[in-house]
């Protein structure tokens, strides 16, 4: 039996869905009357803060897929997921991680990453790391500003990065949990299939929706105001307004993970953002667990 962990998220839901026509798969979600999960996925309820209701979700279960949703008790919500798979059977974690997780990262979701990776690692239970860079989907919660004002504002300098689609991150994990054995002990970086800078973002999406849009560079500094000024909680808008300084040079350049796992290449923006052309001709905004 396979548990997949944060179910209703934008990694987890596709992983049930792939999962779910090969064979048993059971879906931790916070609240099984919203989870809209297909009809034959087992759905049992359970939070990160109550280790009893994960314990019962895990009993029986092999593999875990382990997710979750970052945010200030993240690093210890992790923790306690993990303990109780070791304490309850289970063989294999599979972890969804982040290109850039380390321990002295300028940015708490990376360092939180990394510990969950070391607990991991001291567990006594099989382990698989899933690293994905950027997510392509983050940038639709940029197309409000792209559609309205023909401007995409980023802390992000004129550096390139290889944003990778959280369609093939669901493709990659899903063909780990079907064979878990042989991925023990890996880590892989999952990107897309080339780096790109946001100006070519900003270009990319004008080509679709009909105007003419510049990508302007904010100072970390001032990133992080603007968002704590609209109302985002303190800690997100650190994290965000530092993420670029998480990756190193290495860190940008793409990675064959996705192939190696999904068994085809990486989608490219052009055809992400094809995908979503009702999302940014609407100039509608998403966000990302």
């Amino acid at each position: 039996m396979i548990l997949v962990t944060a179910a209703t998220g934008q990694v987890g839901r596709e992983i049930v869905r792939l999962l779910a026509a090969a064979g048993p798969v059971r879906a931790m979600v916070r609240d099984p009357a919203a989870a809209a999960l297909p009809e034959d996925v087992e759905v049992a309820a359970a939070t990160f803060e109550d280790g009893g209701a994960m314990a019962a979700a895990m009993a029986g279960a092999e593999t875990v897929f382990l997710a979750g949703r970052d945010g200030p008790g993240y690093a210890s919500q992790q923790a306690r997921a993990i303990d109780v798979a070791a304490r309850v059977g289970v063989r294999h974690v599979v972890k969804l991680s982040a290109v850039g997780a380390a321990a002295g990262s300028p940015v708490e979701l990376m360092r939180d990453h990394h510990a969950g990776e070391e607990r991991l690692r001291s567990s006594g239970m099989a382990w698989t790391f899933l690293r994905p860079h950027l997510y392509m989907q983050n940038l639709l919660r940029l197309t409000g500003p792209v559609a309205g004002e023909g401007r995409l504002a980023a802390p992000m300098g004129d550096g390139a990065y290889p944003f990778v689609d959280t369609r093939d991150v669901a493709a990659a994990a899903a063909a780990v949990l079907r064979d878990p054995a042989a991925h023990t002990g890996r880590a892989y970086a999952l990107t897309g299939p080339r780096a790109v800078g946001y100006a070519e973002v900003a270009r990319l999406m004008a080509a679709i929706v009909g105007r003419d849009a510049r990508y302007e560079a904010l100072a970390p500094e001032r990133f992080r105001a603007e968002l704590e000024a609209a109302g985002i909680p303190a800690w997100r808008a650190a994290d965000l307004a530092a993420i670029a300084s998480a990756y190193a040079d290495a860190d940008n350049r793409p990675a064959d993970g996705v192939a190696e796992l999904a068994g085809r290449p990486p989608t490219p923006i052009e055809r992400f953002l094809a995908d979503h052309r009702a999302a940014l001709t609407a100039g509608a905004s998403r966000s990302h667990a």
